[in-house]
C-alpha cells in the first residue's frame, strides 16, 4: 500500500521528490488499523439511488469513528488524490462501477495536530422561509 501511495503521487505529479514520496509512503503506517471505504453503484436495490447509498455510506463511516472512539481509540477520515489513481484502484480490484470513498484509521493516539479553524454554520447553511425565501445563515 505504502508504494500504491508513492505511485499515485508519481501518477498526477511525475516531479514529486523523494521527500514528497516518502510522506506518502508513510500514510500507509499511520494507523494499525487502516480500511478503505467502497461503494459500489451497481449491486444492492436498484431502486436506491446511488447519491442515498454514498450518504449511507458516510454515516456507516460516521458511526465507526464514533464506535471506536468510545472504545478509547483514536480514529480519521482521510480522503485525497490517492483514491482516484489508477494503481489503487488496481491494488484494490476496484471495478468500473466501485468507487473508493476514503479510509478510514483506527489505532492509539500518540500525538495529535493542533485544531484547524472551521467556518461557522451560518457561512454555508441557509433557511428557507415561508415570507422572504431563501435566507442566508441562522
Amino acid at each position: 500500500l505504502a508504494e500504491v501511495f508513492a505511485q499515485a503521487l508519481l501518477e498526477r505529479d511525475p516531479g514529486a521528490t523523494p521527500e514528497q514520496c516518502g510522506q506518502a509512503r508513510e500514510k500507509a503506517f499511520r494507523a494499525p488499523v487502516l480500511m478503505l471505504v467502497v461503494v459500489d453503484g451497481e449491486r444492492g436495490d436498484p431502486e436506491i439511488d446511488l447519491a442515498e447509498r454514498l450518504l449511507s455510506a458516510g454515516c456507516a463511516v460516521q458511526n465507526m469513528l464514533l464506535m471506536a472512539t468510545a472504545q478509547g481509540y483514536g480514529s480519521a477520515l482521510t480522503s485525497g488524490k490517492a483514491l482516484k489513481a489508477a494503481s489503487l484502484r488496481a491494488l484494490f480490484r476496484l471495478s468500473a462501477c466501485e468507487q473508493a470513498l476514503c479510509f478510514i484509521s483506527i489505532g492509539t493516539v500518540l500525538s495529535r495536530k493542533a485544531a484547524r479553524a472551521r467556518p461557522m454554520a451560518g457561512t454555508y447553511v441557509s433557511t428557507l422561509d415561508a415570507d422572504r425565501g431563501v435566507v442566508p445563515g441562522f
